[in-house]
């Protein structure tokens, strides 16, 4: 029975929080994994565990790594032995040429110099021929079909290898090489031949790609996600988009099937393909079992149903769960508020390709080098204003925000309009088209915001207590540096805001507009019991404690 261990320590990355047991047997696209015993095979490493203290754990991330490390280990493995048969075919192959060679020597038939119990057909290796196939120049009518074969001869019988040129020397190795490095590559697809154009770096992989999505989608209940915008989750074969996840799989389900005319096959640079597909609800066509995830569904359809896919290849399908009112992962339960955040999230469980830097990890190669960016450090300079950045990504992001036009920044997906301001956008949205913002809830005190940044101040400064900027007369701390500047007009004091009506002066501008209500006689603050009102806050808790006892 699989367990997990209460809380702890990653074994392997030290991280904190709740892991699967190292010791417990789990099973894994149908095999059987203890994580201990793998760190024993592959690394030689040894688990210390105690019977007083906690043991700890092995987090997803390691356990990916760990995976990978093993399947490394075999594949080298298996390869050594391939290697070593091929060592030995191939001296067998020289046994044999010699043994030929001898006989033509002497005159006689090679099989009659020797005897029954040592037959040079015993020794022989079948020796596989590259055969080459023309391009044809022009499509013609459809031939009887010959065999591979019949047309690698010629028509004396000699094979297409030792066919003779016009000079009447025969093709050297090195031209044949030469000759077959400059043919058309070739795929199968849709169980066809298909011509890809030479330069095309990675076709062959795309295609197996492409193969493997449409296995699964026409296999499948899994459904592809376009992208989500304003206007929610858009369909990828059409232009239609509904808000709930549910609905687009529904409309999918009903009105679209295979990858024909898809948005993803469109994507021909294989180093930013990828596929976002909902795979709620999961399950096969052909026998209505429910699969648990992708790769389960792969190797389902393969050895169950003998379907064609290719698991040779990285998976680049980012897969999506829609089970609860909040997005949600459906791999470590972590919760978003967006679906933007929760596509970035899964680069953690999809990694295919890790930063040798921070090890972090990407669906494809495109995503792997925008975050390298991040980590080259220099003097980046704005074309446009000359203003300097330490990273390229604080370049782009200053471009973007600063100098690329308004038309083309915070557009609303239903009008058009464009804003400034993106929280700007986001009122839009509410009172235009009546469309419900979420709401970021905090977990640890139930308290609501509306915005990202509110939210996260809140977590930083109130559960976190992260106080970063420090007084350097005192030893008080604050979370912003807005708080400190405040705080230093104790130790200054400086009061640079004066009142143009009575000359006062105070260090704060919000002092400084408290005090002009009193010479426009703004009284907003009332009693509830005896009608009398108040210009500052300070005097009516002050009479609401003097007479009628009561602390607010």
């Amino acid at each position: 029975m699989e367990s997990i261990s209460n809380e702890g320590m990653c074994r392997c990355c030290a991280s904190e929080g709740t892991f699967k047991d190292f010791l417990t047997t789990y099973h894994w696209m149908g095999e059987e994994e203890i994580y201990a015993d793998m760190l024993r095979d592959c690394f030689a490493i040894t688990l210390y565990t105690s019977d007083d203290f906690n043991n700890g754990g092995i987090c997803e991330v390691c356990i990916t790594q760990l995976r990978n490390a093993c399947n490394f280990k075999r594949q080298v493995q298996q390869t050594e032995e391939q290697f070593k048969k091929r060592v030995q075919n191939s001296v067998l192959k020289s046994s044999v040429i010699k043994l030929e060679m001898a006989g033509v020597d002497d005159g006689e038939h090679s099989d009659t110099n020797l005897s029954d119990e040592f037959s040079v057909t015993e020794f022989e290796v079948p020796i596989k021929e590259e055969k080459v196939e023309e391009k044809p120049k022009k499509r013609q009518a459809a031939k009887p079909s010959t065999s591979r074969a019949k047309k690698a001869k010629t028509e004396d019988g000699e094979p297409s290898a030792k066919r003779r040129q016009p000079d009447g020397k025969a093709k050297t190795k090195g031209e044949t090489v030469k000759r077959v490095t400059k043919l058309t590559k070739r795929i199968v697809k849709n169980e066809k031949e298909v011509e890809i154009p030479k330069g095309r770096q990675g076709s062959i992989e795309l295609s197996r790609h492409l193969i493997n999505v449409r296995e699964i989608l026409t296999w499948s209940n899994a459904t592809p996600i376009r992208s989500h915008t304003d206007i929610g989750y858009l369909c990828c074969y059409c232009d239609d988009y509904y808000q709930e996840p549910a609905d687009l799989k529904q409309h999918t389900l009903e009105n679209h099937e295979g990858i024909n005319n898809s948005s993803f096959t469109k994507r021909r640079d294989l180093n930013a393909f990828y596929v976002k597909v909902d795979i709620t609800g999961l399950q096969c066509r052909l026998c209505d079992d429910d699969i648990e995830s992708i790769d389960h569904l792969i190797v389902h359809l393969k050895d169950v149903h003998k379907k064609r896919l290719f698991t040779d290849i990285k998976n680049h399908l980012i897969a999506f769960k829609f089970e609860t009112e909040t997005l949600q992962c459906f791999v470590c339960s972590t919760k978003f508020n967006r679906f933007k955040g929760l596509l970035e999230h899964m680069n953690l469980h999809c990694r295919n390709f890790i930063c040798n830097v921070c090890d972090a990890g990407f669906v494809n190669r495109k995503r792997l080098f925008v975050h390298q960016e991040k980590h080259k450090t220099g003097i980046f300079q704005c074309e446009v204003c000359s203003e300097e950045f330490s990273t390229l990504p604080k370049k782009k992001l200053h471009i973007k925000s600063i100098h690329k036009p308004v038309k083309f920044r915070n557009k609303c997906g239903y009008c058009n309009e464009t804003f400034k301001d993106y929280h700007q956008k986001l009122k839009h949205l509410t009172v235009v088209h009546q469309v419900e913002q979420n709401a970021y809830k905090c977990d640890a005190c139930d308290r609501i915001y509306r915005s990202r940044k509110s939210f996260r101040v809140h977590i930083q400064r109130d559960h976190l207590l992260q106080r970063p900027h420090h007084c350097t007369e005192c030893d008080k701390n604050f979370y912003s540096g807005s708080a400190l500047k405040c705080h230093m007009l104790k130790h200054t004091g400086v009061r640079e805001f004066q009142c143009d009506v009575c000359l006062k002066s105070y260090g704060r501008k919000s002092t400084l507009r408290d005090h002009m209500r009193i010479h426009s006689d703004d009284r907003r603050f009332k009693c509830e019991h005896c009608g009398q009102a108040f210009v500052q806050k300070c005097s009516w808790r002050g009479h609401m404690r003097a007479k009628h006892g009561e602390e607010v």
